[in-house]
């Protein structure tokens, strides 16, 4: 055989690999404080991550990245500012060009900022060993093009970054493999290396599909987390947890490490746990944010009975649903995912306003080819079977803002679009 045919045959699934051996990801960033995570696949090598003011191009900060996976914070920020970071080999050789802006405080100082975030769901990074045969389940990943094109302020992964595979569930160390390789795919880059990404714990991520905190992969899919994703503020050692941007506060709940499938005699089904959801209470009723976004992997509002859904722990739901009723809790709107379309749920409620719901289908993962599920609740026309992504735009005059939720495909078209006013979320 000829020997430069040999080498071309040889190497040709490598020139077509999304992989890079050296990879970034902007993870949470605030008004002074940015984390950023760096993966290197070459354990020998050391690398070092250098920040900059991306106007001046002054070098303010360098730390060294001394780990295959490390997260490293740089603090002491200005607020409402611009950053550049790279991430650089031994040789100086910069593997990894990214920017970000902090936070603006604008509390008693300004009018509150307009701002934007994207919401991802279900993703699937094709692993030809490892997927079911004949099936490719992950396609269109130029929708990633069309994410960093909406410029959001930052990214919400509310089904995760990948789909966990059964050959997955053995062990940390194939967990790691499994949302390192979802970070390296080449389409995904500046949307990971440009804004701030933040991780939802998602059924998809955890196990399989009847996964609660008794099942075998639930501390490594713990660890797992814990590792990728930053938890801006939380209690002890929870995954769930709240930031705050502009006049928005976020509350990011875990469905996963806290659930029990178990219904039988004095044990009821739990999505929550009683710890997480007395804490989402007391943060609602302590919060005075003008809009306050419940991200949730599981849906709440939709009617529909199943163990994706809240209503398979009725009693956990029903003690939600009451409470924002009860105290008055204003400006409340749900994001969720865990299905494979899109859709906004419009639940009417006695003495509260409509509470809607915004649920992301396939991000890049296999879309439902028809919706048959009854939600007799769904927004007319909202439901969408093809991959998109939810863009979230919160803007307006001080004492007239609003929400606006599109669902966007991966050509960067508008599919549906609802806007709220904030004067809509109040309580009657």
């Amino acid at each position: 055989m000829n020997t430069k045919k040999f080498i071309a045959l040889f190497t040709l699934p490598f020139i077509f690999s999304t992989s890079y051996a050296i990879q970034a990801t902007l993870l949470h960033v605030d008004c002074t404080k940015a984390d950023i995570f760096v993966e290197n696949e070459n354990c020998a090598q050391q690398l070092s991550v250098v920040l900059k003011n991306a106007k001046t191009g002054e070098i303010l900060n360098q730390q060294i990245a001394k780990l295959p996976q490390q997260k490293l914070s740089f603090a002491n920020l200005s607020q409402d500012t611009e950053y550049q970071y790279q991430v650089l080999d031994t040789q100086n050789k910069v593997e990894v060009n990214g920017k970000f802006k902090t936070a603006p405080d604008y509390k008693d100082r300004t009018p509150p900022p307009d701002f934007s975030f994207a919401v991802l769901g279900s993703s699937y990074v094709n692993d030809k060993p490892f997927d079911v045969p004949f099936r490719t389940n992950g396609s269109e990943y130029e929708i990633f093009n069309a994410v960093a094109k909406a410029k959001p302020n930052f990214v919400v992964w509310a089904n995760g970054a990948d789909t966990l595979r059964p050959a997955d569930m053995g062990s940390q160390e194939a967990m790691t493999y499994r949302f390192s390789k979802s970070r390296k795919v080449a389409e995904a880059q500046n949307v990971l290396n440009n804004f701030a990404n933040y991780g939802v714990m998602a059924n998809q991520a955890f196990g399989d599909k009847n996964a609660d905190k008794f099942s075998p992969t639930a501390k490594n899919a713990k660890a797992t987390f814990k590792k990728f994703w930053s938890i801006p503020q939380s209690n002890d050692d929870a995954l769930y947890y709240c930031f705050s941007y502009s006049d928005t506060d976020f509350f990011v709940l875990d469905t996963c490490s806290q659930r029990s499938n178990l219904d039988y005699k004095e044990y009821m089904p739990e999505i929550l746990g009683k710890k997480q959801l007395q804490w989402l209470m007391a943060n609602l009723n302590n919060s005075t944010a003008k809009f306050k976004i419940i991200v949730v992997n599981s849906p709440l509002t939709n009617p529909v009975k199943s163990k994706a859904h809240f209503t398979f722990a009725e009693k956990e739901r029903k003690a939600i649903l009451d409470f924002l009723v009860l105290k008055k809790i204003t400006g409340v709107v749900v994001v969720s995912a865990n299905k494979d379309f899109s859709e906004i749920t419009r639940f009417v409620r006695a003495g509260g306003y409509p509470l809607h719901e915004a649920t992301v289908g396939a991000f890049t993962n296999r879309p439902a080819k028809e919706v048959s599920e009854m939600n007799y609740f769904r927004v007319p026309n909202s439901a969408i079977t093809v991959r998109s992504f939810m863009l979230v735009k919160i803007d307006g005059a001080e004492n007239d803002r609003r929400i606006s939720m599109s669902f966007i495909n991966s050509k960067g078209e508008q599919l549906f679009n609802l806007t709220l006013k904030e004067s809509e979320l109040r309580g009657q």
